[in-house]
């Protein structure tokens, strides 16, 4: 009986190192190859581009036919606040932020914003036009929403605290053949900056404490990102690319996500995107 005691709790210890030995997958992450049938749901997404201002006093129409697209479809509509033009300018004291970028003043100028508010469905032309009034966002968001997507996106992000740095990981997963160039962009966005804006339907115009949301913070690879070559894939194949970003202390990091997007390099149409938060 003394060596029965004795053998157990080894036994024990074995089973439970047996549990605790998992292999650990280390980074680079490969990309995998179509191996079988894949069950999985995939959705379409639609990314809304709204070119604003916190000096815009029509603008906060548009932020509300956002919010309102969001809560019918959930995260199969994304959105992007790009401030950019006369109307994004600080203007002391009452305007002191300063929500301009680089890549929302390049986009606005390539795609020949010359008012506000006026924003973008997916890149995709609706009655002939590319840029829209957001009274047809709707309909725009609803001839694409349900279309069969030609890809999935994932995103693992994380905060690195020893470098300050955002690490992206972005895996494209090919649903259908793609015969176009694609690039894909990486941008950051944040929610719930509490800053000034006007609205012209409220009494004063000043809102002095409105909640700014889906602003544009930066990009990890450029306004127009990286080519996406496709060489050698076929459908069911992913794809891995990897991308950091150095964090600016005036982010919160809970409020802010990460925002890919696959597009036509030939025409700028957007196929897919989706969104992630930042752990």
């Amino acid at each position: 009986m003394k060596n029965v005691r004795y053998i157990i709790p080894v036994l024990i210890l074995a089973v439970l190192n047996s549990f605790m030995a998992c292999d650990k997958i280390d980074a680079p992450y490969k990309e995998t190859h179509n191996t079988g049938t894949d069950t999985t749901t995939y959705v379409q997404k639609v990314l809304i581009e709204d070119f604003t201002g916190h000096r815009c006093g029509n603008c906060p129409r548009a932020h509300e036919k956002l919010h309102q697209l969001i809560t019918v479809y959930g995260d199969k509509v994304i959105g992007i606040a790009l401030h950019s033009g006369f109307f994004a300018t600080p203007l002391p004291p009452n305007y002191p932020a300063d929500f301009r970028t680089t890549e929302a003043e390049e986009l606005a100028t390539t795609f020949g914003v010359t008012q506000w508010p006026i924003g973008m469905v997916n890149r995709t032309a609706y009655n002939g036009s590319v840029l829209l009034s957001h009274d047809a966002w709707s309909e725009a968001v609803a001839n694409l929403i349900n279309q069969t997507p030609k890809a999935h996106i994932a995103i693992q992000a994380n905060y690195q605290t020893a470098s300050s740095k955002v690490d992206a990981s972005i895996t494209i997963k090919l649903l259908q053949s793609i015969e176009v160039p694609l690039k894909l962009c990486v941008y950051l966005t944040e929610d719930s900056i509490i800053s000034a804006q006007t609205d012209y339907d409220m009494n004063p115009n000043l809102i002095p404490n409105y909640v700014h949301m889906h602003v544009f913070r930066a990009s990890f690879n450029g306004t127009w990102g990286n080519e996406l070559s496709l060489t050698g894939k076929q459908v069911g194949d992913t794809l891995l690319r990897q991308f950091n970003l150095t964090w600016n202390a005036a982010w919160v990091k809970k409020n802010s996500h990460v925002v890919a997007f696959i597009y036509n390099a030939n025409d700028n149409t957007i196929i897919q995107a989706e969104q992630g938060s930042i752990q």
